[in-house]
């Protein structure tokens, strides 16, 4: 009885270690089979090649002078007021001239200050194409030529959000 109980306890030891045996060499190879296949995929993706043209053609010298054009365009903007401007002192009314040129792209808004950072007039919105000549003061100088800051403030035309910000200093006269 002591021998059978010592021949069952080696076939069941034989059974576990081969049980141990197979479930470590399936992992390895599940492992292995992992690693190929991933790398498969890499190479496949990195060993593409670039398809045959089909509807692309090369741009003529006229198109890529239009497109550098445009660029350049987009990305400059003038500023455009008068160096010189007249109010009258009794109506605080008078030539203000601001242009916001049609070869701008962009939306802008002219404030201008003294030079103590006192704002004296705002002009609103003011789209490509249009201009100010006239306009009245918010807030009322005295009789004399002042050096006057016109602050720009450059929009986005779609969004609206302000992209960018010009000075310039002209001279005021009020009589």
């Amino acid at each position: 009885m002591g021998e059978d109980y010592g021949i069952k306890y080696k076939k069941k030891k034989k059974r576990v270690f081969f049980l141990i045996f197979f479930v470590l060499l399936f992992t390895i190879f599940a492992y292995i089979h992992y690693k190929i296949t991933t790398e498969a995929q890499d190479q496949l993706v990195v060993g593409e090649f670039l398809p045959k043209q089909k509807d692309a053609k090369k741009m003529s010298e006229n198109e890529l002078l239009k497109h550098a054009q445009a660029s350049a365009d987009a990305s400059q903007f003038q500023l455009m007021i008068d160096s010189a401007s007249n109010i009258s002192y009794s109506t605080q009314v008078g030539y203000i001239g601001i242009k916001n040129p049609k070869t701008n792209i962009y939306p802008i808004a002219v404030t201008l200050y003294t030079l103590d950072q006192k704002e004296i007039y705002s002009s609103g919105a003011i789209l490509p194409g249009e201009e100010i000549k006239k306009g009245k003061l918010t807030n009322k100088l005295e009789k004399g030529t002042y050096e006057v800051k016109a602050r720009f403030d450059i929009f986005d035309k779609d969004t609206k959000i302000k992209k960018g910000q010009q000075s310039a200093v002209i001279k005021m006269t009020v009589t």
